[in-house]
C-alpha cells in the first residue's frame, strides 16, 4: 500500500462539519482525532496550536471550497489526517470569496520527510476536479469519501 492509500485508510472523516470558521473547524477535527484514538487527549492544545500557528503565518484556505490546515509537531509519531466536509460551507476568507466545504487537516511529525507534501499534492489534484469535489461534498459516509479521494 502506498503512502497516499495508507494515509487515507487511517484518516478520520466527518461528513457534517459544524464549525463556522477555520479555527472552529480545526478544533472540531482535532476533537475527532482524539475521539478516534489518533491523537492523545493530553496533546490536544499542542496539536491545535501547531496548526493555528501555521494558519496564522500563511493561510491554508484555498480557492474552490478547499482548506488544507496542517502543522508540524512532535505530538504525533506519524502523519495524522482528518477530513471534514461542510455541506453548507463556512466563511474562511477564501481568496475567491467562496465558502469552504472541504477541509483536509494534517498533523506532521518533525521527522516526516516529503511524504506529507506528496499526500497534499495528490489530494489537491483530486479536489481541483469540480465533479469529484461536488461528489465528495455530497458523500454520505466515510467509505464514499475515501473511494472518491482514491480516484
Amino acid at each position: 500500500m502506498n503512502t497516499f492509500d495508507s494515509m487515507l485508510e487511517k484518516a478520520v472523516v466527518i461528513n457534517s462539519l459544524r464549525g463556522e470558521d477555520i479555527f472552529g473547524v480545526i478544533a472540531e477535527l482535532t476533537e475527532a482525532l482524539i475521539a478516534e484514538g489518533r491523537l492523545a487527549e493530553a496533546k490536544r492544545d499542542e496539536a491545535k496550536q501547531a496548526i493555528v500557528r501555521r494558519e496564522m503565518s500563511a493561510s491554508t484556505v484555498m480557492t474552490d471550497e478547499i482548506a488544507l490546515p496542517h502543522g508540524r509537531t512532535d505530538v504525533v509519531d506519524e502523519l495524522v489526517c482528518a477530513i471534514g466536509i461542510s455541506k453548507e460551507g463556512f466563511n474562511a476568507d477564501a481568496p475567491d470569496g467562496v465558502p469552504t466545504r472541504v477541509v483536509i487537516l494534517m498533523l506532521v511529525p518533525p521527522s516526516a520527510g516529503s511524504g506529507y507534501t506528496t499526500f497534499l499534492g495528490s489530494i489537491s489534484r483530486t479536489l481541483m476536479d469540480d465533479a469529484k469535489r461536488a461528489a465528495l461534498i455530497e458523500a454520505a459516509d466515510r467509505e464514499s469519501v475515501l473511494t472518491l479521494l482514491r480516484g
